[in-house]
């Protein structure tokens, strides 16, 4: 015969609650926002300083659906340098041409 206290009933309800819980997350939002919010809660509850962050983090991959925004990131990255690097004259000469007009 298994005999249950009140306290350990209340305990068990709240953990089946919290399963519950993060199991309607997962189907929701998915592996990599479940992933993010445990690690969410981890740094909220010891080391806060890196809450924004993470959040910034969280923030892009709903945004995209995935953490291809990291290779993406990357990507434009290594596009932006060379581009600027080749783009700069052309906009010196023409803001110096527009100067010069006036």
């Amino acid at each position: 015969m298994i005999i249950l206290n009140m306290k350990n009933l209340v305990r068990l309800f709240f953990i089946f609650l919290a399963a519950v819980a993060v199991f309607v997350f997962y189907k929701s939002y998915g592996l990599s926002m479940l992933f993010l919010l445990v690690v969410g809660l981890l740094a909220l509850k010891f080391v806060p300083v890196l809450v924004l962050p993470i959040a910034i983090i969280v923030i892009m991959v709903h945004f995209t659906g995935d953490f291809s925004f990291i290779a993406d990131s990357i990507v434009a990255i290594f596009l932006v340098i060379p581009c600027s690097m080749i783009a700069y004259p052309v906009f010196e000469r023409l803001v110096n041409s527009i100067q010069k007009k006036k």
